[in-house]
Parts: structure tokens; sequence; C-alpha cells
């Protein structure tokens, strides 16, 4: 893992997204900061919020409430995308609210990674077996500008398709009104003990198309014999 100061301004490798070119600017009003985020979802299973590294001086009342607000938009995200929703499922480009329009447009392009659009037609329910966040901050001043949420959530799925999934990555976020939001990801997607879903679903969609292959050329074999 890099150092902290680093990870904090985004060293971001080729999994990576920012889906903003200039640099995220805190606001001028610290209060957003400790703002607390729209309600946090109810799950079947509590978050655990760990408190990561801290760069820099910041009030350890100040410390406990930004994490709070960071760890409640990493779940929104992860209820939004994965968890909530009613299934069979195939809807999922709303599932970014709490991200800024340049990482939002970015993960819209990124369904099959950030979201469950690969299985979501064949699940018919989703169950959390655990969420964890942990949270890094950097503090200029006694006031939080970045942090990154170090998430690890872990669900299973019924229906068409019983399996484990693990989605765990990092959220990089920057304070805008009404609170923080992601501006960047690294986020990897797949199955527990499995291959990755987007492999799986590669292998059928490839066997779908074979059988409509075979399909049209029974077709014209029979009208050569008509």
């Amino acid at each position: 893992m890099p150092v902290v100061a680093l990870a904090l301004l985004l060293p971001l490798v080729a999994t990576s997204c920012s889906g903003d070119d200039e640099e995220p600017r805190p606001d001028a009003d610290p209060s957003p900061s400790l703002q607390e985020p729209e309600e946090a979802p109810t799950l079947a299973v509590e978050p655990v919020t760990t408190t990561g590294r801290v760069l820099g001086r910041l009030p350890r009342k100040d410390r406990v409430r930004v994490e709070r607000a960071v760890s409640r938009v990493a779940v929104r995200w992860m209820d939004d995308a994965f968890l909530g929703g009613r299934y069979p499922r195939s809807g999922f480009g709303s599932s970014f609210a709490v991200f800024t329009p340049g990482a939002r447009a970015a993960a819209r392009r990124d369904l099959g990674r950030m979201t469950n659009k690969l299985v979501g037609r064949r699940v018919d329910a989703v169950t959390p077996t655990a969420i964890s966040v942990e949270v890094d901050l950097l503090a200029v001043r006694l006031r939080a500008v970045t942090a990154t949420a170090h998430v690890d959530l872990r669900f299973r799925t019924t229906g068409k398709v019983e399996r484990d999934y693990r989605v765990a990555g990092r959220l990089m976020m920057t304070r805008q009104q009404p609170g923080w939001r992601v501006f960047a990801y690294d986020i990897a997607r797949g199955q527990q003990g499995g291959k990755p879903a987007q492999k799986q679903q590669q292998k059928q969609d490839q066997k779908q198309k074979e059988k409509q292959g075979r399909s049209t050329t029974k077709n014209r074999s029979r009208g050569g014999r008509a």
C-alpha cells in the first residue's frame, strides 16, 4: 500500500477511474465536512467503520464526525449499486447519486464493475454478509480536505444466479455541497471462490451467440431443401 499522502492524492492504477480533470478544491465553508449525509440505508448487516490513517492535525471530535459522514456516503453507494432495489433488476444508472458529475459519468460507463448489472436480471434477492469501511483522511489547518474510503462488501445472491460476491477497493472523496462526494474510484468486483462475474457473463453471452448461429444455419438449411 502506498504512503498515505500519495494514496489520498490519487495514485490511480490502470483499473482506477477519475471523473474530473482538475484536482478538486475544498469548499471555503468548513461546515460541509461535518454535515451528516442523507439517512443511511437500513441493512441486514451493520457496516463496520474503522479509522485508517490521518495525515495532518484534526481534532478528534471532528475526525469522528467526518469518518461517519464518509462511511455513510460509501455505504449509500454500495446499497444503491448492489444491495438495494427490487430484484430481478436491470436499471442501475441511478446508483451514483453520491458521485461528482464527472465520476458519475465514468461509473455509468463501467456498470459491470461498479454495480450488479451483470447478474441483476437473473437474481431474486441480494443478502449482505459483511460490510466494512476504513477511512483515511488528509487534514490541512485542522480541516479535513480529502478522504479515501477503503470498502469491502461481501454479499450472496439467490435466484438463477446463486453465488457469493466481493466488491473491494477505494472511493476517493472531496467536499462538495451538500457534503462529501466521490470524485474517483479504484474498485474490483468478482466472485468469492469462483470466476469473476464479468468472465462468467462473457462466457454465457458467447454461448448464446453460438446457439443463435446454429439456429440461423439450421433455418437456412431447411429453406434450401424447400
